[in-house]
Protein backbone atom coordinates (compact mmCIF):
# COMPACT_ATOMS: atom_id res chain seq x y z
CA UNK A 1 0.00 0.00 0.00
CA UNK A 2 1.16 3.17 -0.97
CA UNK A 3 1.12 6.12 1.86
CA UNK A 4 -1.97 7.62 2.60
CA UNK A 5 -2.72 11.11 4.16
CA UNK A 6 -5.46 12.83 5.83
CA UNK A 7 -6.04 16.13 7.64
CA UNK A 8 -6.53 17.18 11.20
CA UNK A 9 -9.63 18.91 12.11
CA UNK A 10 -9.42 22.01 14.28
CA UNK A 11 -11.00 19.94 17.13
CA UNK A 12 -8.15 17.16 16.62
CA UNK A 13 -10.71 14.64 14.58
CA UNK A 14 -9.70 12.77 10.85
CA UNK A 15 -10.77 10.21 8.08
CA UNK A 16 -8.69 7.01 8.36
CA UNK A 17 -8.85 6.67 4.39
CA UNK A 18 -10.82 3.38 3.31
CA UNK A 19 -7.19 1.47 2.40
CA UNK A 20 -5.85 1.37 5.46
CA UNK A 21 -9.39 0.33 7.46
CA UNK A 22 -9.05 -2.28 5.02
CA UNK A 23 -5.51 -3.02 5.27
CA UNK A 24 -6.23 -2.55 9.59
CA UNK A 25 -9.09 -5.25 9.21
CA UNK A 26 -11.21 -2.28 10.56
CA UNK A 27 -15.39 -1.83 10.76
CA UNK A 28 -17.46 0.70 11.49
CA UNK A 29 -18.06 0.73 15.51
CA UNK A 30 -13.99 -0.02 16.18
CA UNK A 31 -11.91 1.42 18.40
CA UNK A 32 -8.48 2.67 17.56
CA UNK A 33 -5.81 2.64 20.15
CA UNK A 34 -3.03 5.07 19.97
CA UNK A 35 0.41 4.82 21.20
CA UNK A 36 3.20 7.48 20.55
CA UNK A 37 6.65 6.28 20.29
CA UNK A 38 10.03 8.41 19.06
CA UNK A 39 7.53 10.29 17.09
CA UNK A 40 5.74 7.88 15.05
CA UNK A 41 1.90 7.11 16.10
CA UNK A 42 1.35 3.42 16.50
CA UNK A 43 -2.43 2.48 15.45
CA UNK A 44 -4.08 -0.52 16.51
CA UNK A 45 -7.56 -1.50 16.28
CA UNK A 46 -9.56 -2.48 19.15
CA UNK A 47 -13.00 -4.68 17.93
CA UNK A 48 -16.18 -3.55 19.16
CA UNK A 49 -17.05 -5.86 21.98
CA UNK A 50 -20.79 -5.27 21.17
CA UNK A 51 -20.72 -6.76 17.86
CA UNK A 52 -18.40 -9.48 18.88
CA UNK A 53 -21.27 -10.68 21.43
CA UNK A 54 -24.10 -9.89 19.09
CA UNK A 55 -26.29 -12.96 18.83
CA UNK A 56 -24.10 -15.02 20.77
CA UNK A 57 -26.15 -15.26 23.78
CA UNK A 58 -29.91 -15.40 24.88
CA UNK A 59 -29.70 -14.01 27.94
CA UNK A 60 -32.34 -10.70 27.67
CA UNK A 61 -30.26 -9.17 31.18
CA UNK A 62 -27.15 -8.65 28.96
CA UNK A 63 -27.99 -5.02 27.11
CA UNK A 64 -25.60 -2.85 24.91
CA UNK A 65 -25.14 -0.48 27.84
CA UNK A 66 -24.07 -4.20 30.19
CA UNK A 67 -21.76 -4.50 27.53
CA UNK A 68 -20.33 -1.20 27.37
CA UNK A 69 -19.49 -0.92 30.67
CA UNK A 70 -17.66 -4.15 30.85
CA UNK A 71 -16.03 -3.13 27.38
CA UNK A 72 -15.07 0.16 28.67
CA UNK A 73 -13.28 -1.60 31.54
CA UNK A 74 -11.56 -3.88 29.66
CA UNK A 75 -9.85 -1.43 27.61
CA UNK A 76 -9.01 0.64 30.64
CA UNK A 77 -7.23 -2.42 32.27
CA UNK A 78 -5.16 -2.97 28.88
CA UNK A 79 -4.05 1.02 28.86
CA UNK A 80 -3.14 0.39 32.39
CA UNK A 81 -1.30 -2.70 31.35
CA UNK A 82 0.54 -1.21 28.67
CA UNK A 83 1.69 2.14 30.82
CA UNK A 84 3.04 -0.24 33.46
CA UNK A 85 5.42 -1.96 30.83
Amino acid sequence: MTNKTSKISRKGLTTVPHEVMKALKAEDGDYLEWEVKKGYAIVRVAKNPYKLLKGRHRDPKLTFEKVEGIADKLVEAEIDAGNRA
